[in-house]
Formats: C-alpha cells, sequence, structure tokens
C-alpha cells in the first residue's frame, strides 16, 4: 500500500489547530493579581438628573422673591407598591438643599423614623438640645403609588434566507410607568394643604436589538449572532419625579413661577389654571403689594410698597401694560399679575415682611401648661345620674382624658370617633363627654369610679396599647400605668383627676 504524500500535510496542520486552541485556553487565575482583577475600572461620578440645573433654577427664584425661614420635615416617601427599594428619604433632603444653597430658603429637619410617627421629631428635637431648633412648618407626605410593568411591549424583526446565506434581524421595547404622588400638610394640625400637591408619572423604556447571521461555505455551516440591550434605571426614574414634586410643590407653597424653572411656556393652560388660583385667593391688598413690588423692580414705580391703590401706581401699571402689549388701562387685572408673575423681575423687599419661624424657644415665653378638671355635682353622683363634667386648658395643646368605671376597666373618652381632633384651644372650656358625641356616660352601680385627663403643649408619641378603640376597654392595668406613659413622652405634661363616688 502506497503511503499519501499529504499525511504530513494534515499532521502539520492537526498540531496547529491543536496549538491554536491551547492557546484560546485562559490562563489560570493568579493569586498576586487578584488586586487589579478586582478593583473597579469605571471612575464615580456626580449624580446629576434632568431636573439638576432646574433645581438651581428654583434656589434663584426663591432668592429673588425673598422665600425664606421655610422648615419642612418628612418621614419619606414609602413605595406602596412593593417593587421599588430607593432612598426617597434622602433624595428629598438632597432636592432641598439644592434648592437652598443661596435662597437659604428651605430648612430641612431630619429626625428618625424608626417610629414611624412624623410627630416624634418634636421629640428628637428636645432630646437633641431643646428648644434651639426651629419647629417644621410642614412636613411632606407621599407614596410611590403606582408600577405597570411591562405596559407597552412592542416588538419587530425579519429575516431573509438565500441558499448560501440567512440573515435575521430583531428589536424590542418595553415600557413600564412609576407615578409619585406628593402631598404637604402643616406639622402642628396635621392637615394637608390644599392645593400644595404634585402626581407625576414617568415612563421607564427597556430596549434591545439582535442580529443573526448564518451561512454554508462548501460543506462547513457557519452562524453569527450578537444582541444590544439597553435598559433606563428604576430608581433614576424615581429620583427625577421626587425632585419634580420638590420643584412642583415648593413653588405651588410659596406662590412663585416655577414652570419658568422647568421650561413650560407660559401659554400652557396648566400653568395659567394654577396662576388663576393664586389670584383668586389672594387678598386685595396682598394682591396690590405683590404689583407695588413687581413694578418697583422693575424700576416703574416708586412709591410705598404698603397694599394701597394709588394713582402713582396706576401711572406705573400703566406703563408696564404698554409695553408689555396689554390693554393700558392702569387696571389692577389677572392678565397684569400673570405678565408680572412671568417676567424676569426681581421683586423689591416687602417692608411689612413676616418675621422669621418661631424657634422652639417661644413657647418659654407662655405660662407652663396646665389643666383645670370639675363636674356639675362635684364629684357626687347617684346611681342613674348622668355624668356632666368640664376640662379646660391654659394654652393650646393637645388633650387625652381617660375614664376609669367601678368595675375597673379603663377607656379613652377623648378623643373619639365622634371628636377625633385632640388638639383643644387655650382657656375654652369642653365638656365630657363632648357636647357633639352622641353617647353619654350614665352611672348604673354605686362605687367609685375616676376620670384622668392629660394636657400637652405637642403631640404625644404614645405606645399601642393606648392607640386602642375609643370607648372600649384598653390593654392597661391601672391609671398609674398610663400616666407613666405619658410622662415617658412629654416629662412636662399636666395632668388633672376627678375622683367620683356614686351611692
Amino acid at each position: 500500500m502506497r503511503q499519501s504524500n499529504n499525511f504530513p500535510r494534515r499532521l502539520a496542520a492537526g498540531l496547529g489547530i491543536s496549538a491554536l486552541l491551547a492557546g484560546c485556553v485562559a490562563d489560570p487565575p493568579k493569586p498576586e493579581t487578584a488586586t487589579v482583577a478586582t478593583s473597579v475600572k469605571t471612575p464615580a461620578s456626580k449624580t446629576v438628573t434632568n431636573f439638576t440645573q432646574s433645581l438651581r433654577c428654583m434656589d434663584d427664584l426663591l432668592l429673588a422673591y425673598g422665600k425664606k425661614d421655610i422648615v419642612i420635615t418628612t418621614a419619606g416617601i414609602p413605595d406602596s407598591t412593593g417593587k421599588v427599594q430607593t432612598g426617597t428619604k434622602d433624595m428629598l433632603h438632597t432636592a432641598a438643599s439644592k434648592m437652598s444653597i443661596k435662597s437659604k430658603a428651605l430648612t430641612f429637619i431630619d429626625y428618625d423614623t424608626s417610629s414611624n410617627d412624623l410627630l416624634a421629631v418634636f421629640q428628637d428635637i428636645q432630646a437633641a438640645g431643646a428648644f434651639q431648633h426651629k419647629l417644621p412648618n410642614y412636613y411632606i407626605r407621599g407614596a410611590i403609588t403606582q408600577l405597570d410593568e411591562n405596559a407597552l411591549d412592542a416588538q419587530a424583526g425579519g429575516g431573509i434566507a438565500l441558499p448560501f446565506l440567512d440573515l435575521g434581524v430583531s428589536r424590542d421595547q418595553v415600557s413600564s410607568v412609576v407615578s409619585i404622588d406628593m402631598n404637604m400638610g402643616e406639622t402642628t394640625s396635621r392637615m394637608i394643604l390644599p392645593g400644595v400637591n404634585a402626581s407625576n408619572s414617568l415612563v421607564v423604556t427597556r430596549s434591545g436589538k439582535s442580529g443573526e447571521l448564518g451561512g454554508k461555505l462548501g460543506k462547513v455551516g457557519f452562524s453569527f449572532n450578537m444582541s444590544l440591550n439597553k435598559a433606563e434605571g428604576l430608581g433614576s426614574g424615581v429620583r427625577a419625579l421626587v425632585e419634580l414634586g420638590m420643584i412642583e410643590m415648593i413653588g405651588k407653597l410659596t406662590g412663585t413661577p416655577y414652570w419658568k424653572c422647568l421650561q413650560i411656556d407660559k401659554t400652557n393652560p396648566v400653568m395659567i389654571e394654577q396662576a388663576r388660583e393664586w389670584y383668586d385667593g389672594m387678598k386685595p391688598e396682598d394682591r396690590v403689594k405683590l404689583i407695588q413690588r413687581k413694578l418697583a423692580g422693575a424700576n416703574l414705580y416708586r412709591g410705598a410698597i404698603n397694599g394701597v391703590n394709588s394713582g402713582e401706581l396706576a401711572s406705573a401699571i400703566g406703563r408696564f401694560q404698554a409695553e408689555n402689549g396689554l390693554i393700558a388701562d392702569g387696571r389692577i387685572n389677572f392678565d397684569l399679575y400673570y405678565a408680572l408673575l412671568d417676567a424676569d423681575l426681581t421683586p423689591a423687599p416687602d417692608p411689612t415682611a413676616k418675621p422669621a419661624a418661631p424657634v422652639a424657644a417661644a413657647p418659654a415665653a407662655h405660662a407652663p401648661m396646665s389643666l383645670r378638671l370639675d363636674s356639675d355635682k362635684g364629684g357626687r353622683y347617684r346611681v342613674k345620674d348622668m355624668l356632666l363634667a368640664r376640662v379646660q386648658t391654659n394654652n393650646d395643646g393637645i388633650l387625652y382624658c381617660y375614664y376609669k368605671d367601678v368595675s375597673g376597666a379603663i377607656a379613652r373618652i377623648f378623643p373619639n370617633r365622634f371628636s377625633p381632633d385632640p388638639f383643644v384651644k387655650a382657656n375654652r372650656s369642653m365638656s365630657l363627654p363632648p357636647e357633639n358625641s352622641p353617647f353619654k356616660i350614665k352611672f348604673d352601680q354605686p362605687g367609685r369610679e375616676q376620670i384622668v385627663c392629660y394636657a400637652s403643649d405637642r403631640d404625644l408619641a404614645l405606645p399601642v396599647n393606648l392607640k386602642g378603640a375609643d370607648l372600649t376597654p384598653l390593654k392597661v392595668g391601672s391609671m398609674d400605668e398610663i400616666a407613666n406613659a405619658f410622662r415617658k413622652s412629654n416629662p412636662s405634661v399636666a395632668e388633672a383627676k376627678l375622683d367620683i363616688v356614686i351611692q
């Protein structure tokens, strides 16, 4: 049998392929290069969003309008969907800080939210230095209220097949919608401010492209595929919504044209409606004063800024109207107000501006909280009598009253479902049970009973067993247990007792 001359060539080719494959095998990792292999190659960068410049603009706007000493706090914006894990509280802090670099308009009071009770901020302030900090005027609340995943799913693809070549391409895009609702309330009354809110949505997109190539060369087949995917971060979208909501709410709270910082045209009907609400809600003297300040800032008015209309003011209004394409009648109307609001004019200072927000030292001028509790019969009743007691505090504050019957059961009688607000005004006598409550307390057997009331100049963080349903027995052992809980929450709480003897 004759040996083929191609054998050496085949052997050489085989050895060459083996060497090539051996070269493709990665070297095992070496301990001495581990530090280099695990080091981060991408440098850190500052967090910049689409609203970073808008926050700086709001800072300039608040400075121009003289807005300052707005003290706010928040417990954060929780995720009601259970699918978005972001640090919204710190996002709010950052946004407020960027809006106050030059204007010093916003002061953010932070506090421990482990109790999930906004009013615990008062205990924190007292413990942190007692009456040397500004108390929050307002608080921000809200939630991530909506997350519609894969709300829009679009796909497209195509291909071509030839005897020697196959080619295919495809692309897809998946969109999700996330929404945040934010509101602002007064800290002392817990009342949500009407109209000072923000509700915005953002579309987060994930897209991808892919291609595939296949064919045959002689008897050898080959294939090649490639894909490119791009996804927008949900956390970045939430940050953008938080910053947008802060701009909108602070703008509404202060009555400043925040839409200018969002590059929204002044002809936008939503912005016009917002300005109309502000205009209609202003007192006539405040409306005149704002016009005086804006025209004085434009060097068109040199009279007194006192909220009183005058011939000099009418003349200045007429000049501004003529220069800005309005009917030059010298009268104050919404068109004038909106034009001045949108104009790049720094208002003149308000000589009657309100003083800075009070610090916690202000209550020191008041007498300590005290209350008086008595009844129409001096604490002595007969069986089948109806209880009629009265309670009164010397300062505005928070009031809680508890009733212990003959059997020793203790229930909260104020506040209750018929009078849910614990806030009471100073020197205003209130009956127990409250006059507007349909329930009455009737003595049905002889013995001893008791009413105890507690008054505080600030709200209280009470334990869970004292937050049970009203007018039903609480899970407490004695009135002393209730007293200890109130003193722990506020050592300066005022207490009054009424012992009742039933014959």
